[in-house]
């Protein structure tokens, strides 16, 4: 059972919502507002926000970007508008998990909710496959695997669970070129439209980390080097 922050001023909607969950045994707590659900994520308690774009108050965007940029890190599914492919690519830009656009299948939401909670919790917990030494050195960041945080140069790196999801899986294959339906199917438990979730995750790691650390090797998928000087001729 997920406490569920349901964030969506569309009664109707919230109620469809909100039974689905409670059927699933999920717990839920609605918010119409931005500023209701910013109170509420301050209280703590919740392991994930479905968050719609249009709140009467403010953007729902920009309730995503307020909630990163304080250091909350709580998964956020964003609901928008299917043929709105702009709020898709921005939500994720600013640090949503996944998307899922409206009118959407009842199953489709339940899984994309399982998939996001399950990393998430995998990677607050340190779960790992296998021995492995606590530092991976890639370029000139250093992933810590035991307390799950990662630096470059000596200073801090914040990355939200599923970015570091990531980068730990690219990182633990480094020198090997891994597919988009692998790196989904490790991270959200899917390949069902998650790619253009993924391509913004990559893209946060590259602005957080530097061009060279992920590289794209066209025909084949993504790949940290073994060789951190590779990274210097490499395809972005």
């Amino acid at each position: 059972m997920a406490r569920v922050l349901l964030v969506d001023d569309d009664a109707r909607h919230a109620r469809v919502v909100g039974h689905l969950l409670d059927k699933s045994n999920h717990r839920v707590i609605s918010a119409p507002t931005g500023e209701l659900a910013r109170k509420i994520l301050d209280g703590g308690g919740i392991d994930i926000v479905l968050l719609d774009v249009n709140l009467p108050d403010i953007d729902g965007l920009s309730v995503v970007q307020q909630l990163r940029d304080a250091g909350d890190e709580t998964p956020i599914i964003i609901l928008t508008a299917r043929d709105r492919a702009h709020e898709q690519a921005l939500g994720l830009r600013l640090g949503g998990d996944d998307y899922v656009a409206k009118p959407f299948d009842p199953e489709v939401l339940l899984a994309r909710i399982h998939a996001v909670l399950r990393r998430s919790a995998t990677s607050k917990n340190g779960q790992t496959n296998g021995p492995r030494d606590n530092l991976l050195h890639i370029s000139s960041a250093v992933i810590d695997l035991a307390a799950r945080q990662v630096s470059q140069n000596g200073v801090a790196v914040r990355l939200a669970p599923l970015e570091y999801a990531v980068l730990e899986f690219l990182a633990l294959n480094r020198g090997r070129a891994i597919s988009k339906e692998v790196l989904m199917t490790q991270v959200w438990g899917t390949t069902h439209g998650s790619d253009r979730t993924l391509t913004e995750h990559i893209s946060r790691l590259r602005r957080k980390l530097g061009d060279g650390v992920i590289i794209t090797r066209t025909g084949f998928g993504y790949l940290i080097p073994a060789d951190p000087e590779y990274s210097a001729g490499a395809t972005r």
